[in-house]
C-alpha cells in the first residue's frame, strides 16, 4: 500500500510539475474564485464576464500576476473592473500612472483611495450579506427565513515597495461569519445552497490566512508558503464566481482544505507559455469539521496537481479554458459501509469554460458556458459523483454593462454504498441569479434556487433571497 501511495504521489506531481514546454497557470473564483495566474487575454476576459470571485471571500488575498505577453491583453485589461464577488484583488489590470491608480481605487471602493494604502501596505475590505427564505419542502417551512453576513479584511505587503527585495508579497486575511443558513434546519441540502454556509460551527472570527509569495522568472513561476486557501487555485469553474450555491465555487467531493478551514501548505504555479499553465501543492489536510463527503480517522497531508490549458489563447478573441485535475489525501478514511478503514483517498476533476460570443462594442461583456465533472472512489466518499455547468451573460440589458444573470446546475450524486443503507439518491440544485450593480462598490443579487431531493432524499425546495456586497 505504502508503494503504491509513493507511484500515486509521483504521477501527480510529475502530471502538475514535469510538463515541460507544456506547463503553465490560471484563476478563477473565486469566490473563482482565481489562481491569480492570469494566462494571457483568456482567463482576463472570463474573469471580466463572468465576475470571476476568485473562490469567495477568501480569494481577496490573492494578487493578480502580470499577464504574459499578449498583444490583445491591453485593451481587455484597460477596461477591466474590481467587480468580483468576494475579492477585490481579481482584477488585472494594471493603471499606468498613480492618478489613475486612485481614480480607480475611488470608483470601485466606498472608502476614499487613501485609506486603503500605507506605504507599501495595502488595505481591502468587503461586507457580504444575504437574507434567504426557504419557500417549499426541505424539512420545514415555518420562520424559514434568515440572514448570514461575511466580513473580510485583507492586509498585503510588497517587499518590492518596501525597499526589501523584489518579487515578495506577505498577505493576511481575517473573516468573520455571523448569522445562520437555511441548510441545518430548514432545507437540509448537502451541497450548501449558500457558500458563506460553514457547516455545524456558523459564527467563525480568525485569522484564517497568513502566507508568502515569492515570483520567480518575471511573474511566471509563484510559489506561496503558510497557512492558504487551495481553492484559489485548484478545482472550480472560471464562470461559475457569481453563484450562491457553493458547488459552482468548490466542486463538492474535492476535499481540499479551503475557506473557512484553511491549513497550511506549498502551492506552486508556472506558466511556460500563452497556452499552458500547470499548478501542484501539497497542505496539512486539516482535522475532519464534518464538510467533506468522506469521514476521516487521523489527520494526514493533501496533494493536488493541476494542469490549465487555454487551446487556441492569442489566436482567438473567444476564451476557453479547461482545467483538469488529481488529487490524493493521506488521511485514514473510513469506508463507507463502516466496515473498514482505508489509508488514503483520491480523486479526478474536469473544468471547462467557454466564451461563445462578445458585445461588439465592448470585449468586457458577452454570453460564456461552463461545465464540471468530478469523481472520487464510492467505497469511502459519501458521494463519488459531482457534475454540474451553465451560463453566464455580462451586459445583457441596456445601460446595465457590469450587471450579470446566470442559470446553473450541480448534481451530486450519492455512491451505491450509500443509495443500499440510505436509500440516498442524488440532489440537484438549478440556480438562477441577476447580479445589479448599484454602484461600482455595492451589488445586489437577487437568487432563486430550485433543490431537487436535497441531501439525495428529502422533499424539494424551493429557495430564494438576496445577497448584497459592499467593498470598502
Amino acid at each position: 500500500m505504502q508503494k503504491r501511495r509513493f507511484i500515486f504521489i509521483a504521477l501527480l506531481f510529475t502530471s502538475g510539475l514535469g510538463c515541460g514546454a507544456f506547463a503553465q497557470t490560471a484563476t478563477m473564483v473565486a469566490s473563482g474564485s482565481s489562481s491569480q495566474y492570469a494566462t494571457p487575454q483568456f482567463t482576463t476576459q472570463i474573469q471580466q464576464v463572468g465576475m470571476i470571485d476568485c473562490d469567495e471571500a477568501s480569494s481577496l488575498s490573492l494578487p493578480p500576476l502580470p499577464p504574459a505577453d499578449n498583444s490583445e491583453v491591453d485593451a481587455d485589461d484597460d477596461s477591466a473592473s474590481n467587480d468580483s464577488e468576494g475579492s477585490a484583488e481579481c482584477d488585472n489590470s494594471e493603471p499606468t500612472d498613480d492618478s489613475e491608480a486612485d481614480e480607480s481605487a475611488v470608483a470601485a471602493t466606498l472608502l476614499p483611495a487613501r485609506l486603503h494604502q500605507f506605504g507599501p501596505i495595502s488595505a481591502s475590505m468587503i461586507y457580504t450579506g444575504g437574507v434567504f427564505n426557504n419557500t417549499r419542502g426541505g424539512l420545514d417551512t415555518n420562520g424559514a427565513t434568515r440572514y448570514r453576513s461575511n466580513l473580510d479584511i485583507v492586509l498585503s505587503l510588497d517587499t518590492a515597495a518596501a525597499n526589501w527585495w523584489d518579487g515578495g508579497e506577505f498577505s493576511v486575511y481575517f473573516q468573520q461569519t455571523d448569522g445562520h443558513t437555511l441548510t441545518q434546519d430548514f432545507v437540509a441540502d448537502g451541497q450548501f445552497y449558500d457558500g458563506f454556509d460553514t457547516g455545524a460551527n456558523q459564527a467563525i472570527s480568525q485569522l484564517g490566512e497568513y502566507w508568502y509569495r515569492h515570483s520567480f522568472d518575471d511573474g511566471n513561476l509563484n510559489v506561496t508558503v503558510g497557512r492558504q486557501d487551495a481553492n484559489a487555485i485548484f478545482a472550480y469553474p472560471d464562470l461559475g464566481g457569481d453563484f450562491v450555491n457553493s458547488s459552482f465555487l468548490t466542486l463538492a467531493n474535492v476535499p481540499l482544505p479551503t475557506w473557512p478551514y484553511q491549513t497550511g501548505g506549498v502551492a506552486i504555479q508556472y506558466q511556460a507559455n500563452d497556452k499552458w499553465l500547470v499548478s501542484a501543492g501539497g497542505y496539512d489536510h486539516g482535522r475532519d469539521v464534518g464538510q467533506w463527503w468522506t469521514t476521516t480517522t487521523n489527520r494526514g497531508a493533501f496533494f493536488i496537481g493541476q494542469l490549465d490549458y487555454q487551446p487556441w489563447a492569442g489566436e482567438s478573441d473567444l476564451t476557453t479554458v479547461i482545467r483538469a485535475g488529481s488529487w490524493l489525501q493521506t488521511s485514514d478514511c473510513l469506508s463507507t459501509d463502516g466496515s473498514r478503514v482505508f489509508d488514503d483517498n483520491y480523486g479526478f476533476y474536469l473544468t471547462g469554460d467557454q466564451m461563445l460570443f462578445t458585445e461588439a462594442a465592448d470585449a468586457t461583456q458577452g454570453f460564456g458556458i461552463f461545465g464540471m465533472v468530478s469523481y472520487a472512489p464510492g467505497d469511502r466518499n459519501a458521494v463519488d459523483f459531482h457534475y454540474g455547468g451553465g451560463a453566464v451573460y455580462r451586459g445583457l440589458l441596456p445601460d446595465r454593462d457590469q450587471d450579470t444573470v446566470g442559470v446553473g446546475f450541480t448534481l451530486i450524486q450519492f455512491s451505491d454504498d450509500v443509495a443500499s443503507l440510505t436509500g440516498q439518491t442524488n440532489e440537484n440544485a438549478i440556480e438562477c441569479y441577476y447580479k445589479a450593480f448599484v454602484r461600482d462598490w455595492l451589488t445586489v443579487e437577487p437568487d432563486l434556487q430550485y433543490i431537487a431531493r436535497p441531501n439525495g432524499i428529502e422533499r424539494d425546495a424551493l429557495v430564494v433571497g438576496l445577497r448584497f456586497d459592499i467593498t470598502f
